[in-house]
């Protein structure tokens, strides 16, 4: 957030010609993710529970196959042309609720929200690092994650308020908000050069994916221990966090009294505003490994007492797990960097630990849905934490023999922010 207001400040001209994309990516992700989470309640009228998570799962499945054919589409054709498209496909979805709730419109709802998806996350990666300055590229992309938290922030806290409403009430509120983006997005500056053209940040392969899963499933093999963690870190947490944005909306549904969840969705990007310039300055000075493996316990543990304490002490246990898994993953990001001394796969590699994001978010809905019909919401959560539990074991064993020295973070470049919500 300081970073932000500086960047306001120095150069306040670039932040004003951009403020129609600012108030875009806040109407768009307060509708796209309120629409995500009544997912979840609104397939339970009328489907298994378990069908409607494999059906959640089935979208992540097709961006994931889908996300670098739509990368290049995106070249192609310009990045604000996709954008708008990733916003009418969302109006669409939100127009069939406005329509009597059947199978159909539940159907076809879904279908454009999944198309929308696939075009909104690579199309705001490559249309931010196509217009940043290169000496405030890294700002530009903290922007695009303030603006789209306050979005996300906004949607848990008008999802009891939804919830209670009738469907065809929530696909006119839904509509209403993409209506706005697409008004927003139309008022942006144009794209003028591809991101390809000019690499404005060190990390840059993190964001712009173009290997194909092919090339990325090979590069395994080329992972060394930090990047491996990695992986299995950003597996087992979009893991649970896929779990919890499918089961705590049907909670709120079911138990009385429970909308203080819904404030506890959006604890998990506020713990990262709170707290990651504390967490980045314990890794620059304290030791990683003692990081990590406090990191990865609290997670693991505050995410299982989590699915146990549906009041007040859920927001607690939100705030603790998020604030583990930051811990873990700015210390391994650090040395990740100190191991990879050429850099010479750093786009392969970015595209595996990012292929294990998307993974866990096709898997952590469809488990979902099975799991919260079998054992129900709070062994559910637990069940989405122990994955992390054994990541933690496993880090044991994999840090054997290795050195973990202090690296200062000046010297490394930011880590990208992983998101606690669906992108």
């Amino acid at each position: 957030m300081l970073a932000a207001s500086t960047f306001v400040r120095s150069k306040p001209n670039i932040f004003w010609k951009f403020l129609p994309f600012w108030f875009f990516l806040i109407f768009f992700k307060f509708g796209a993710s309120l629409h995500y989470t009544i997912i979840s309640p609104l397939g339970e009228k009328l489907l298994p529970l378990w069908l409607v998570g494999l059906l959640i799962g089935g979208g992540a499945l097709v961006q994931l196959l889908l996300d670098v054919p739509a990368g290049h589409l995106l070249d192609r054709y310009g990045y604000r042309r996709f954008l708008k498209i990733a916003t009418i496909n969302f109006f669409i979805a939100a127009v069939c609720f406005a329509f009597p709730l059947t199978r159909a419109t539940y159907l076809l709802s879904l279908f454009f929200a999944t198309f929308g998806w696939l075009f909104f996350g690579p199309g705001i990666n490559a249309y931010i690092l196509s217009h940043a300055p290169q000496t405030h590229a890294g700002k530009f992309i903290s922007l695009r994650d303030v603006f789209g938290s306050v979005g996300v922030v906004l949607a848990s806290m008008a999802l009891p308020f939804v919830l209670i409403f009738s469907p065809q009430y929530t696909g006119f509120i839904l509509s209403i908000l993409f209506l706005l983006a697409l008004i927003a997005i139309f008022f942006s500056p144009k794209d003028h050069q591809s991101v390809h053209a000019e690499i404005k940040l060190e990390t840059q392969h993190h964001y712009i994916h173009r290997h194909y899963l092919g090339t990325t499933l090979r590069a395994i093999k080329k992972l060394n221990p930090a990047s491996a963690m990695l992986l299995l870190l950003n597996f087992s947490a979009s893991f649970f966090y896929g779990i919890i944005w499918f089961v705590v909306p049907l909670v709120i549904v079911h138990q009385a009294n429970a909308g203080l969840l819904s404030v506890g969705l959006g604890m998990f990007d506020f713990a990262i505003v709170v707290l990651g310039f504390i967490f980045g300055k314990l890794a620059d000075t304290a030791n990683r490994r003692t990081l990590i493996f406090f990191g990865l316990l609290l997670f693991s543990l505050s995410g299982m007492f989590l699915g146990f304490n549906f009041s007040w002490l859920f927001l607690l246990f939100g705030f603790l797990s998020t604030s583990g898994d930051e811990m873990a993953s700015i210390s391994l990001w650090s040395w990740l960097h100190k191991l990879d001394k050429n850099h010479a796969n750093n786009g392969v590699i970015a595209g595996v630990i990012n292929l294990s994001d998307d993974f866990g978010w096709m898997v952590g809905p469809a488990a979902a849905g099975l799991l919260y019909g079998l054992v129900g919401p709070s062994w559910a959560i637990l069940i989405g934490a122990v994955p992390i539990f054994l990541t933690w074991i496993i880090y044991q064993f994999m840090v054997r023999g290795q050195t973990l020295a202090i690296v200062n973070l000046n010297q490394i470049p930011a880590k990208p922010h992983r998101a606690r919500h669906k992108m």
